[in-house]
């Protein structure tokens, strides 16, 4: 049974999701909030115009290299939320490394006379498997590490419900300052890493679900564009696990999210309320 949580006023959820994880947090988060929706932000962030019209806007994404993706953060710098009097991010994260979201959104947010009022880190697991290093967690450990993360979020509702403020905002963007600008600014060109083996089928499913359209297929094979976010969605969700990365992909399991339906990624990029 869903048990939805009365808000004074109306949240809006923008949302990035690569392979899953973050797409079922803002789902399970938006059940238990009233009066709340859930918009995907690679439907808008096309857009020339973004406004924010609700009083309470959260933000929820997959940490990448500590920080926030490159979409999320054009996204963020793009929104115009003079409207909204409360600000959340919550974020889904595999490691168990120091996060720095929080002064990177703050840096972000500044401009616009804003501030975040709460950020939340979920450990799931992380599904980046292109690292030698970075095995595949088993079945049975991702359904209980979600599990888990489903736990937490009736507290963090509950806060997010009474306009609970000030956690942590004393991290310091300086000790990763320099891996995380190296990282958006070579983020769209790193899929030149990407290709494909012999079991290709053309079937078109790596062209579907990418998020920012970076895939094109030419006589039915993907070729990535250069504005890739490096969420390895189709990677992950080839069914013939063809689309390989560098030279650690191949023969690795894949991740394809149990609670989250294909369609559902694919449909990010209609910027549809949910």
């Amino acid at each position: 049974m869903v048990i939805k949580i009365t808000t004074n006023n109306k949240t809006t959820i923008y949302y990035f999701s690569g392979t899953g994880n973050s797409l079922h947090m803002a789902k399970s988060l938006n059940d238990k909030l009233y009066d709340s929706e859930l918009i995907s932000i690679a439907g808008l962030i096309n857009q020339d115009s973004i406004i924010a019209t609700s009083e309470k806007v959260g933000f929820i994404f997959p940490v990448y290299t500590w920080a926030l993706p490159k979409i999320v953060a054009d996204f963020i710098e793009k929104i115009d939320l003079r409207n909204t009097k409360y600000i959340f991010a919550l974020c889904t994260k595999g490691g168990p490394g120091r996060q720095y979201v929080i002064p990177v959104m703050n840096k972000l947010l500044k401009s616009k006379n804003k501030e975040l009022d709460a950020a939340f880190l979920i450990k799931v697991f992380s599904a980046v498997i292109v690292g030698g290093h970075n095995p595949m967690h088993s079945k049975e450990k991702q359904l209980d590490r979600i599990t888990k993360a489903e736990l937490k979020l009736d507290a963090i509702a509950e806060q997010i419900s009474n306009n609970v403020k000030g956690k942590g905002k004393k991290s310091s963007l300086i000790p990763m300052k320099g891996n995380y600008e190296s990282f958006i600014e070579s983020v769209n060109t790193d899929d030149k890493n990407f290709y494909i083996d012999e079991n290709c089928n053309g079937c078109g499913i790596c062209q579907k679900i990418c998020p920012v359209s970076n895939i094109s297929l030419v006589d039915k094979k993907p070729e990535w564009q250069h504005k890739c976010q490096q969420c390895y969605g189709c990677l992950h969700y080839c069914p013939k696990k063809a689309i390989q990365f560098g030279e650690n992909t191949p023969g690795r399991e894949r991740y394809n999210h149990p609670h989250i339906k294909l369609r559902e990624l694919i449909n990010q990029k209609q910027g549809v309320s949910i």
